[in-house]
């Protein structure tokens, strides 16, 4: 990618690159699998599953690297060959997360020689030995914080664990089972497996789609290696190279796959296949991404739209009562304030008729509103408490339950996660105790790191840069996302005229001193149904530089998402 202009130049420069060769996103830059520590072992493993036509059991996860890493394995596996390979993904309600006892037990009804956990299994000590019992061979592929102890399987794949040399830490599960298959195609093309079947190994680069998509909805770091993945699959999404249910969900979320970019993913596709997970069954996403027909993939991507409708009344429900047990604060209140009691008891939230499966949901709304890490709990059928946390830049949340985990021995059940979230389960009869030591954490971290929240821009922009040919440069990167954010910007406004439309939105001309033309703008979710708009002359906002295309005009476009009236 050659970089146009003097703002792109500054953009990719705040974000630590210098050479314009580390925005080359092609394949041959991805980095070299001989890092990965259990390679040989892993690999030996899977290769003999398919040559001896083993049944290999998927055991994914119910959020959308757990999908899209089974849609993989399962499609990758039967292009190589497999002849017998089955998924199966944990209930949340009645399994819990992960390869947990009781999704083991489901496992071993269907006999399986091997089984392959992806996005999972890094924790999973009972559930392995449970298998290993019945002397099912495991392989765990993951992405997740080891513990101290590492369950016994037959082999290990995750580039977080003790000596793996695999030089990004920040593959996705998706990532992690990508570069497994990467590594059997060889052994097996190695083995003479291809010529033996008469089948032609498959070029995986075309199952890039699935890698992208959950890279991108598993909110990893883009580093350079996780951006050629994204790239690379979004290319073939771009050019309908991707498989029919993805192509189904864009249709639906009146996206254009042809323009699709990292955004589109995460707030478009993203949501439908992990309201399935959420409220439903995973299952229901995974069979759209496993659809080999238009009319199939439809099917299902009508249904997954349907369930995801369903998850925002129920999650405005939840919201509704959670802000009720936050009061009447608003954002600035709780800035500056992190240290009152009032404060710090409202970002640990319980309430028996929370849904458990949009906890974590609940948990980054009220984290976003608060600036603080929150934590919301549920109640399950047996009485005990599932939460889900949601951390600030900074706090470890993972950590932060393993100290309170061993300070407090068996105040949690168990509990995973990494740096931004985590999953956890208590008994009921312990949530104030739960909720004194981790108020006691925060503290303790806040009063260490401060509590300043600052939201970081790229700055100022000169008004000879808000062009519609800086928004283009800047909208033709399509791999915007963690550790490598979207252009974001700071600026002072005049305002000429504000409207509401469509009920809750803030429709805006905005003006400068060096500009004679308004500039519009547009803020979403910016007021509640039937609100007056507030009288304001000028405003502070942080923006991005959108185009906004309507009947074949082009325009540039201001998307605010935060201001202050002046």
């Amino acid at each position: 990618m050659q970089i146009q202009s003097e703002l792109m130049r500054r953009l990719f420069w705040y974000r630590g690159i210098l050479d314009e060769q580390e925005l080359d996103c092609s394949l041959s830059n991805m980095l070299n699998p001989k890092g990965l520590h259990n390679r040989e072992a892993a690999t030996d493993l899977l290769s003999q599953a398919v040559i001896e036509g083993s049944r290999i059991m998927i055991v994914g996860d119910y959020d959308v690297d757990g999908a899209t890493a089974t849609a993989l394995g399962v499609r990758v596996l039967h292009a190589f060959g497999a002849k017998d390979v089955r998924y199966i993904v944990p209930d949340r309600f009645r399994h819990g997360y992960g390869l947990s006892q009781e999704i083991s037990l489901e496992v071993i009804k269907q006999e399986p020689e091997l089984v392959v956990t992806v996005d999972n299994g890094i924790s999973s000590i009972e559930g392995v030995k449970t298998l290993k019992d019945r002397d099912i061979k495991v392989l765990i592929t993951d992405h997740h914080l080891p513990g101290e102890i590492l369950p016994e399987a037959d082999a290990i794949l995750n580039p977080n664990q003790k000596d793996c040399q695999f030089a990004s830490k920040n593959l996705a599960g998706v990532g992690v089972m990508f570069y497994l298959l990467i590594m059997l195609r060889r052994i097996l093309i190695e083995k003479g497996w291809f010529e033996e079947t008469g089948l032609e190994p498959p070029n995986l680069a075309n199952y890039l789609d699935l890698v992208a998509l959950g890279t991108v909805a598993d909110v990893v770091p883009l580093d350079r290696n996780n951006r050629i993945l994204v790239s690379q699959g979004l290319s073939r999404i771009r050019a309908g190279k991707c498989c029919k249910g993805i192509l189904a969900l864009l249709e639906i979320s009146k996206r254009s796959s042809e323009k699709a970019v990292s955004r589109d993913l995460a707030f478009s596709v993203a949501p439908r296949l992990n309201a399935a997970g959420r409220l439903d069954n995973i299952a229901i996403g995974i069979e759209c991404l496993l659809a080999d027909s238009d009319e199939q993939a439809r099917r299902y991507a009508i249904h997954l739209d349907e369930i995801n409708q369903k998850r925002k009344e129920v999650e405005k429900s939840m919201k509704d009562d959670a802000l009720k047990m936050i009061g009447d604060l608003s954002p600035s209140d709780f800035m500056g304030s992190k240290s009152d009691p009032e404060v710090m008891q409202r970002i640990c939230l319980h309430d028996a008729k929370f849904h458990q499966g949009l906890n974590g949901l609940i948990a980054s709304r009220m984290k976003d509103l608060t600036g603080l890490p929150v934590v919301v709990f549920s109640q399950l059928e047996n009485g005990n408490l599932t939460g889900s946390a949601r951390s600030i830049d900074g706090l470890h949340i993972r950590d932060l339950l393993d100290r309170i985990a061993c300070q407090h021995p068996r105040l949690i059940i168990r509990f995973g996660g990494h740096a931004m979230a985590a999953g956890l389960t208590i008994e009921s009869g312990r949530f104030e105790q739960f909720r004194e030591a981790y108020l006691k954490e925060v503290e303790a971290y806040l009063n260490e790191h401060g509590d300043a929240e600052t939201i970081e821009t790229d700055g100022m922009l000169h008004a000879d840069e808000m062009t519609l040919e800086n928004a283009q440069s800047i909208a033709d990167v399509t791999t915007w996302g963690k550790s490598f954010p979207h252009p974001t910007f700071f600026g002072r406004f005049y305002v000429r005229e504000a409207r509401v439309v469509g009920n809750h939105h803030l429709k805006l001309q905005l003006g400068l001193k060096d500009i004679e033309s308004p500039i519009d703008a547009i803020v979403f979710n910016a007021v509640n149904e039937n609100e007056q708009v507030p009288p304001f002359r000028q405003i502070e906002a942080v923006y991005r530089l959108e185009i906004n295309e309507y009947r074949n005009t082009r325009k540039l476009q201001l998307l605010i998402e935060h201001f202050t009236p002046l």
